[in-house]
């Protein structure tokens, strides 16, 4: 059985300031735990479950806003994960390994689509107020599509279904130039810098920064 390991618990467990009731910090081991599973960890040796889990504990004891030195070698092994992960876009392994009837896996699917389509249009000079980013599924139990829809950029990113790519991109409304849809395999994220580049050459756009410059 293959597995992916999903950063988030690190980065929840690194910066946990919004997990302030019981319910919510609950949740958040709850979840940590069944990431871990997915990755074929151990959970009691996981460093952000165990994070999060004496976050908990602090919240019931009431000592949350005391310092906590203690914590500082679990917090070194989420930031070691995270700089291994970094390379590792999840997107890429959950659409690997597949996510229709697999509750877990489809809601990291959902939230990491959206979260690689925002690294991309960063990365090609969009600031938040230029793009949007939707999620379409025909069923809860099916991966969707994630778009990235811009004046200049459409971009989709789907699971392969009936032979047809993860990736695809073109100009809205097919204008010139970039009115060819272009594929690739979801693959093509584990450098997002790198197809970043390649969709400013393949739609003609200007180099961040340079929108303007004539």
């Amino acid at each position: 059985m293959s597995t992916c390991d999903i950063d988030y618990r690190y980065r929840r467990a690194l910066a946990p300031e919004g997990l302030v009731t019981f319910d919510t910090c609950l949740q958040a081991v709850t979840d940590a735990v069944a990431d871990s599973r997915l990755a074929g960890l151990e959970p009691g040796e996981d460093p952000a479950v165990q994070l999060l889990s004496r976050r908990l504990s602090r919240l019931t004891c009431g000592t949350v806003a005391a310092d906590h030195p203690e914590d500082a070698p679990l917090r070194e092994r989420c930031m070691s994960r995270l700089a291994e992960l970094k390379h590792k876009p999840a997107i890429v392994s959950l659409v690997l390994r597949g996510c229709d009837n697999r509750p877990e896996e489809l809601r990291h699917y959902q939230r990491e689509g959206q979260r690689a389509l925002r690294q991309i249009a960063t990365a090609v000079g969009l600031s938040r107020n230029d793009y949007q980013v939707n999620y379409l599924t025909s069923s809860t139990r099916f991966a969707g599509e994630h778009t990235l829809q811009s004046e200049s950029i459409y971009l989709r990113l789907s699971p392969q279904r009936l032979g047809e790519p993860d990736l695809a991109w073109r100009r809205p409304d097919w204008a010139q130039p970039g009115n060819t849809l272009k594929k690739a395999h979801i693959t093509a994220l584990r450098d997002i810098p790198a197809f970043a580049a390649r969709l400013m050459r393949d739609l003609k756009l200007p180099a961040p920064g340079q929108g303007n410059l004539i």
